[in-house]
This record gives C-alpha cells, structure tokens and sequence, in this order.
C-alpha cells in the first residue's frame, strides 16, 4: 500500500474466510448457488490504531460497530477514543508504531490483529 491508499482500500485488501460465508437455509436447495455472501451483507467494520476507530461508512447500510467498545470503556473510567471514516483516512494521514499489534473488526465480532512491518520511502529523480 501507498501512503495516498485510504484504510477502506486496505479492508478491500483483507481476504478472510468469515467474509465468504453463506447465510440462510438452503437445505432444501444445496445446489442452488446463494445470492449473496457475508461480506456482501454485513458491511460494517473498523481499524483501531492508536486509540482511534476508523470505521467503514461507505454503505447507506454500514454502523458505527466501534461504539460498543467506546460505551463500555467509558462506563469504566478508560481514556476517550476518537472516531473518523475509513475512507477518509489515508496512511500517510495515520501516526503508528512499526511492529505494534493493531486491530481490524469485521462481521461484528471477527478480530484480526494488524502488524505494520515495513515502511518505505519512495523518491522520485527526474
């Protein structure tokens, strides 16, 4: 990733089995393919780095599912979070640390630990 990517491309990016999960019955029909997966139908999703939540709202359907997480740690006296949208956030916008686990929440309760490993400098010489 670049550091103009916004953090809604990296979750593009992100490949997880929970995504492609089927839902509804279809034993009556095995062999009839589902319209949709879960990825097509549970849109909502957050990084956390650094004590922000950086949601995707780019659906009409997606929610705010880091507020459960900023509710509950406010009922025990933890430190505010801030909130912004995935997809106006940019990695050249972010302040991180190499090699500090963060977080990605997807489906409502899949949790992926996120590991920046390697930052680059690209120069450009004309």
């Amino acid at each position: 990733m670049m550091g103009s990517h916004s953090l809604a491309e990296l979750r593009d990016a992100i490949c997880c089995v929970s995504d492609l999960q089927v839902c509804g019955e279809f034993s009556s029909t095995p062999d009839i393919a589902p319209d949709f997966i879960s990825k097509d139908h549970f849109k909502s999703a957050f990084f956390f780095f650094e004590g922000v939540f950086y949601n995707d709202m780019r659906f009409p359907e997606c929610q705010d599912i880091s507020m459960n997480v900023i509710e509950w740690a406010k009922a025990r006296n933890f430190p505010s979070y801030c909130q912004a949208k995935m997809e106006d956030t940019r990695f050249v916008d972010l302040t991180i640390k190499l090699g500090f686990p963060y977080l990605y929440c997807h489906q409502g309760d899949c949790e992926h630990l996120v590991i920046i490993t390697d930052i680059r400098l690209v120069l450009c010489f004309s």
